[in-house]
Parts: C-alpha cells; sequence; structure tokens
C-alpha cells in the first residue's frame, strides 16, 4: 500500500501552493461571513421578544423552512446557527467537490497526471493528496469559524459545534466530488454529478423541514441543522458524518483502482464524425462549450430568486425592528423588509460575477490543455477566438442576471431592472480577467479571484459601517455603478481592460 501511496506529500505541498490564495481566501470568507452574520442578528433582535417572534414567524413560512429549517432556540446563537449553517455549508460543500475534481479529474484530462504517474508517484497518491487539502480546508474553515464567533461572546460550546458542523458538511461533499471524479472522463461531467448530488441533498433536507418527516435525516443538510447549535448540541449527529464520509472515501478509492488512469467507469459516447454547421463558428464552438454552465446558472437564479422573493416578501415582520429600521434609513429610506430585499439582491448580483469569471478564465484553461493551438492552427486568429469567449461571458451573466430578477420580482420589470442594473459591474471582472490572461496569463486565475473575493469581503465590512460608504465607491463597482452614468464608465472600463487584453494576447506566445 505504501507503494500506491508514494510521493503523497510532495503532492500535498504542490497542491498548497497552486490554491494557496483559493484556500485562504475561502476560509477568511467563510469565517467572516459567519461571525458577521452573527453579529449583526444579535444588533437586529437584541432582545428575547423579538427573537422568540422571529422564531414563530419563521416556523410559519415554509420556504424559509425549506431554506434554512427551523430555530431551534430563540437566542442570538439560535439564530445565527439558522441562518448561516445551510448557507455556509452549501458554498463549502460546492467549494470541496470542486476543489477535489481539480486536484483529481482535471488532472487527468489535461494529461498530467498521466506524466505524474511515469515518476515516482504512487497510482492512489493525487486523490490521497487531493483529499487531505480539502479536509485541511473544512478543518480550517471550522476552527476558524469557531474561534470568531467565540470572539463575540457567544457561548463556546455552541461556537464549537457550529464550526465542527460547517467542517463537516464540507468535509461530506468532498467525499462526493471524489467518486464522481471516478466516473467520468470529462471534469464538466464529474462536477455536474457532484452538483446534482448536493443540490439534491439540499431539497431532501427542505422538504424534510417543511412537512416535519424523517426525509431530513437523509441528507447532511439536515444533519447540520438537527446538530442543535447553540440549542442543546446533539454530538451523536457528527457520527453520521463520519461514517458517509468514510463510505465516500473507501468508495473512490476502490473505483480508482479499478479504472484506467483518463478513463471513466462510465463510457463517454461517441460524438458525431463531422461536425454539424452549427459548428463551424468560433462563436458557436464558444456556446457549445459553454451552453452547460450558461443554462445550469441561469436556472438555478432563477429558482433561487423565485424561492428567496416569495419567502423575503412574505415576512416583512421580521424587519420591523430598531436595527433593521435603522438600516434601511442608512440605505436612503424606505421600508426595511423592501431594504432588504433590496440587499439580497444585491449580494445574488456579485454571486452572478463568478458565471462571467469562469466563462472568460475558460480562454485560459482551453491554452493549457492544449486545445488552442489545434484550434488556432487552423484559418482562425487569436480575436476571433477569445471574442467567442468572451461573448458567451457577457451574454450569460445578462442571462443569469434576467433570471434572477425574474424570479424574484415574479415578472415585475422593476425588479428585473434592479439586477441588470449591476451588468456593468460583472463586466469589469470580465474585462479584468481578460487583460490578465492576455499581459499575465500565469496568474490571471488566482489573481482574479482574489480581487473578486476582496471586493466583496470590504463590500460586505461597509454593510457593518466598518468601512466609509465613499471608499466603498471607488473600491467596488458593485457600489459604483448605483451612481448617476456610473454604468456606462464602468462599461468603459470593461471596454478598455477588454481591449488591452486582447492586445496582449496578440503579442504573447500560446500558452505561455
Amino acid at each position: 500500500m505504501s507503494a500506491e501511496l508514494a510521493g503523497t506529500g510532495a503532492l500535498v505541498r504542490f497542491v498548497l501552493r497552486r490554491d494557496r490564495f483559493v484556500l485562504a481566501g475561502w476560509v477568511l470568507f467563510m469565517a467572516v461571513l459567519a461571525v458577521g452574520l452573527a453579529s449583526g442578528g444579535s444588533a437586529a433582535y437584541p432582545t428575547e421578544a423579538e427573537r422568540i417572534a422571529v422564531a414563530e414567524s419563521i416556523a410559519a413560512n415554509p420556504a424559509l423552512l425549506m431554506l434554512r429549517g427551523p430555530v431551534f432556540a430563540p437566542t442570538p446563537g439560535g439564530l445565527a446557527a439558522q441562518g448561516f449553517l445551510s448557507s455556509g455549508v452549501l458554498v463549502s460543500g460546492v467549494v470541496s467537490l470542486l476543489l477535489l475534481i481539480r486536484h483529481t479529474r482535471v488532472e487527468e484530462q489535461t494529461g498530467r497526471r498521466e506524466l505524474l504517474g511515469s515518476t515516482v508517484v504512487g497510482r492512489q497518491a493525487p486523490l490521497t493528496a487531493a483529499l487531505i487539502v480539502v479536509v485541511a480546508g473544512n478543518l480550517a474553515v471550522a476552527v476558524v469559524s469557531a474561534l470568531g464567533l467565540i470572539a463575540i461572546g457567544l457561548p463556546v460550546t455552541g461556537s464549537v459545534a457550529f464550526g465542527l458542523a460547517l467542517g463537516a458538511g464540507g468535509i461530506v461533499f468532498a467525499g462526493v466530488g471524489a467518486v464522481a471524479a471516478q466516473l467520468t472522463e470529462g471534469s464538466g461531467g464529474a462536477g455536474t454529478i457532484a452538483v446534482a448530488v448536493l443540490a439534491v441533498c439540499f431539497v431532501v433536507a427542505g422538504v424534510g423541514e417543511v412537512t416535519r418527516s424523517a426525509a431530513v435525516w437523509f441528507s447532511p443538510f439536515g444533519w447540520v441543522r438537527h446538530t442543535r447549535s447553540f440549542a442543546g448540541e446533539q454530538w451523536w449527529v457528527f457520527a453520521l458524518f463520519a461514517l458517509l464520509a468514510t463510505v465516500l472515501v473507501v468508495a473512490a478509492f476502490t473505483l480508482s483502482a479499478r479504472r484506467d488512469i483518463g478513463a471513466g467507469l462510465v463510457p463517454a459516447r461517441r460524438g458525431p464524425v463531422v461536425g454539424g454547421r452549427f459548428l463551424r463558428s468560433t462563436f458557436a464552438l464558444a456556446w457549445r462549450l459553454h451552453r452547460g454552465s450558461v443554462l445550469g446558472w441561469t436556472v438555478g437564479f432563477t429558482f433561487l430568486g423565485t424561492v428567496l422573493g416569495a419567502a423575503l416578501r412574505s415576512i416583512g415582520v421580521l424587519f420591523d425592528t430598531p436595527a433593521y429600521r435603522e438600516l434601511a434609513a442608512s440605505l436612503g429610506g424606505g421600508d426595511a423588509a423592501d431594504v432588504f430585499f433590496r440587499l439580497v439582491l444585491y449580494v445574488l448580483a456579485q454571486t452572478a460575477t463568478a458565471s462571467a469569471v469562469i466563462a472568460t478564465l475558460r480562454m485560459r484553461t482551453e491554452e493549457t490543455a492544449g486545445l488552442a493551438d489545434v484550434l488556432l492552427s487552423g484559418p482562425v486568429n487569436r480575436i476571433r477566438w477569445a471574442l467567442g469567449h468572451l461573448v458567451i461571458a457577457v451574454l450569460g451573466t445578462a442571462l443569469v442576471l434576467t433570471g434572477l430578477g425574474l424570479g424574484a420580482g415574479l415578472g415585475d420589470p422593476d425588479v428585473l431592472g434592479m439586477t441588470l442594473m449591476y451588468l456593468p459591474a460583472c463586466l469589469v471582472f470580465v474585462g479584468l480577467a481578460t487583460a490578465l490572461t492576455g499581459w499575465a496569463p500565469r496568474v490571471a486565475v488566482p489573481v482574479t479571484w482574489a480581487v473578486l473575493l476582496l471586493v466583496i469581503l470590504v463590500d460586505f465590512l461597509g454593510e457593518f459601517r466598518l468601512v466609509d460608504v465613499s471608499v466603498l465607491t471607488f473600491l467596488s463597482p458593485f457600489v459604483a455603478v448605483a451612481g448617476s452614468g456610473a454604468g456606462v464608465v464602468l462599461v468603459g472600463i470593461a471596454g478598455v481592460l477588454v481591449v488591452g487584453g486582447l492586445v496582449g494576447l496578440r503579442r504573447r506566445d500560446v500558452a505561455c
């Protein structure tokens, strides 16, 4: 068995070096978000009577029960657990499974795994190294989040349970990603399977909460909620996480040993020998490559917007507190529930920017995988090739924001306009990714994601008045876009960055 794991330590260090910025940003983002929401909830509902009213309103709202589960104790910690754990595990679960697939299936798909296999690296070393790093990342999220909650005065026992639930949920879905990576030849198929499993688990837990049935115990999201952090912790639930994670990891190693390197257990479907007429342009090819992602993001955000819109429009009583009225006044006045609704759309619009970044950075992925060389060896120039990806990035982001607006507003054109208002801000990151791909391709991926995470973090701190609004206007395009004529300026900035990136792409070697 030692030969099977040879080189694991070196691969762990290699993975940490490649993803050090992503891992650090993930841990910091999750911890700051957990602490910020817990602190904000305590300020919004300072009295026990207000917290009891919130718990009763949530218990009577099926949409909120499905999304976040019940409040097990009307305390600051109980509200923090109800408000964050499900969403936190959803985010950590996606990050965990994508990282696992990136360092296993993607490495095989690009041929790098075969090169490693020709050295003193055991067959199971890459999977083992990826699991070690992702599990360590989830444990870091658990520890830092727990310490942050303790630092703001929440009970130690509940904080530890909160952190462990957050980490355990992410570890389980890392196991899901490890199994999915063994099933298909393509990373896209593996990611689709893993995300679909995560979505089904989320829905099953929600149905169990709404129907108050045993279905809640058939999903890790149900387990996360029923660890009952800050409400008489049920420590035995963590045994379920440990058991499922162990089963998934053992299954992943077993399946990995039974297949050829580069192959999947599910055979790839053969495509036609000759491509159709629709594929005879760079734009058509780009759409063929991106269509699954674009449609997935659009459908997902439309559904999310519909659920959140229905939930937030029916819980106005939750925002009838002095803290939320003060927040509404500081953000320009108006009904507190409407202000919070706009704030949620603001956060979701920031999240939708990820779809634009992923589509734009696909150019760099095509280069490193060697696919761009093959395409550009024909009668296709670099600008046409890049513009195909950029057009899909822009149109795809517009579709995602449109779906979000239509779902959240239930057809209200004002809400649709509210979400599309953030499109210029999203395009700035398309421009940034293009500029970096053109002039600094080796750091394009980590720097683009790091800047996006930093902007979201700064915006988050601004919501708690830790950063002045005038400063935010210069640091965040999402804040600046609300100004008069700012949308045109941001589109101009994005255009300049794109043109600069295309110039750089023409001047450098491919895949340098």
